[in-house]
């Protein structure tokens, strides 16, 4: 099947041709970028649908033995970034048709360069193709903050940059090393060699993809260009970098701990509580520093590095309920925070300021978006009957069944930290207002569309969580039981 390659070449096409229409004549340009994400999404709900039947895949380009070719994998932990991607593509670009008036041509292309790096990333199965889409990924990205042309803008480009930078030569150099150790970069390959490879070697490499890839999900130290970014940017790419960016990063990650290092290595070797004791502090420094923050934005910046750490938590614990449990909150969040951002957006437009001081009484104006906002913020607190309240309870349960009672209470402690710092958001909202509470901007479909679309999925989730868990409930065979990976690249 060559569907798969399809999926990168959609976007590059756009990459290729925005120039040649938009000279043509510019009206062309936005029909066009829905059409293709419309083709990408239409795709990447076919491969969700087929599970079990079409995926597990592999595509080898020019039909080259496994063991030598350039290698695309579709699996069941595949499936978790492809639902975010299914949603987060469409209604990202659905939202920025009237938020993009200017340089639109230039914002969709580093779009689409975004989303070949992103999809790249999840499907190749050699390191070496996969740091050519991590920098494709990262470069974009500083593009993309950059965008607004801002002092503050640019500022948090270069500071994004020069972090990006390092984490790329450490990725750079686990990559050679790797290739050094083992004699090859196929990901199916490298397991066998190495089991040869020194210990202490295997523990250096360990630390080069955690910083090289940990820069980019902003695991705490590594977290500083996060908050900056998220306030110059457009909405449209605060929810792609949130749902997309810093999930496929963290995707990646674990494709490399579980397939290359193998979960035996990583549990006798301390590193997988070194995992958990890193994501336990990206929870609890997150959610400390959100409390501090006087601009929404940067508020929901810590608060990402905080929901990731729930992530990193889940999935440290190596148990076959960790990863899903893990994976599931990673949708959520992903689903949750791309509607806060979207609704923020819209409330944005009467105060044009996310300056938390500036938002007092939005609720009289828009009564119905606030609620929303309000409502997806509970859901990211944990309070039933929304998905944030599934996915944390699935984390406590696969803590509490590893035995790891400390990383349960402190799932508990962190809910209860983000309540604080949601409430006087919500506080904001609902006070303070002092004159008309006459509407003074109109309101738009193709914002309000994507907003209630995954504010709807936050509560279907919910209710109805297993239509969900049905997609992904399989990932750990292709995680835990790296061999699965290794037969399908390999065909054996």
């Amino acid at each position: 099947m060559h569907l798969p390659v399809w999926l990168i070449i959609i976007p590059l096409f756009m990459v290729f041709s925005l120039g040649i229409f938009a000279y043509i004549n510019k009206k062309i340009v936005k029909p066009l970028v829905i059409t293709g994400g419309f083709l990408q999404t239409v795709l990447i709900f076919f491969f969700i649908l087929r599970r079990g039947e079409e995926v597990p895949l592999t595509y080898s380009l020019g039909s080259w033995r496994g063991d030598i070719a350039i290698n695309l994998a579709i699996d069941s932990f595949s499936l978790v970034m492809f639902v975010l991607m299914a949603l987060m593509v469409m209604l990202s670009l659905i939202y920025s048709l009237t938020e993009i008036r200017e340089g639109s041509v230039k914002f969709y292309l580093l779009i689409n360069v975004l989303f070949v790096g992103i999809t790249g990333m999840v499907m190749t199965a050699d390191l070496f193709n996969l740091y050519v889409f991590f920098e494709i990924t990262s470069i974009s990205s500083y593009a993309l903050v950059a965008f607004n042309d801002r002092d503050i803008s640019l500022e948090a480009a270069f500071k994004y940059l020069m972090i990006g930078t390092v984490s790329a030569v450490f990725l750079l150099m686990a990559v050679v090393l790797t290739y050094q150790a083992t004699g090859t970069l196929n990901m199916a390959l490298i397991p066998e060699g190495m089991e040869e490879v020194p210990v202490l070697t295997r523990q250096l490499l360990f630390a080069f993809y955690m910083i090289g890839l940990g820069v980019k999900f902003a695991i705490v130290p590594l977290h500083t260009w996060l908050p900056d970014a998220y306030m110059s940017v457009p909405i449209t790419y605060n929810v792609l970098s949130s749902g997309l960016v810093v999930k496929a990063s963290f995707f990646v990650l674990v494709r490399i701990l579980y397939v290359l290092f193998g979960v035996e290595f990583l549990a006798d070797n301390m590193l997988a509580s070194v995992l958990l004791i890193w994501g336990i502090i990206s929870m609890l420094f997150g959610h400390a520093a959100a409390f501090q923050q006087d601009n929404l934005k940067r508020l929901l910046g810590y608060s990402t590095i905080a929901q990731m750490g729930y992530v990193i938590i889940a999935f440290s614990l190596g148990t076959a309920a960790g990863i899903v449990a893990g994976s599931f909150h990673m949708i959520n969040h992903g689903i949750m925070k791309g509607a806060v951002f979207f609704a923020a957006g819209s409330l944005r437009r009467e105060t044009d300021s996310y300056e938390l001081k500036e938002m007092h009484g939005l609720a009289d104006i828009k009564p119905y978006t606030s609620l929303i906002f309000v409502l997806i913020l509970l859901s990211m607190v944990g309070i039933p009957p929304f998905n944030g309240f599934v996915s944390k309870w699935l984390i406590l349960e696969a803590s509490v069944e590893a035995g790891n009672l400390i990383a349960a209470f402190l799932v508990i402690a962190g809910s209860f930290l983000s309540l604080g710092y949601y409430l006087s958001i919500i506080l904001n909202i609902y006070t303070g207002y002092e004159g008309s509470s006459e509407k003074t901007s109109e309101v738009r479909l193709n914002e309000a569309l994507p907003t209630g679309i995954l504010a709807v999925l936050c509560l279907v989730l919910g209710f109805v969580p297993t239509s969900l868990l049905a997609v992904i409930g399989d990932a750990p065979v292709f995680v835990l039981e790296r061999h699965n990976f290794i037969s399908l690249i390999l065909g054996g």
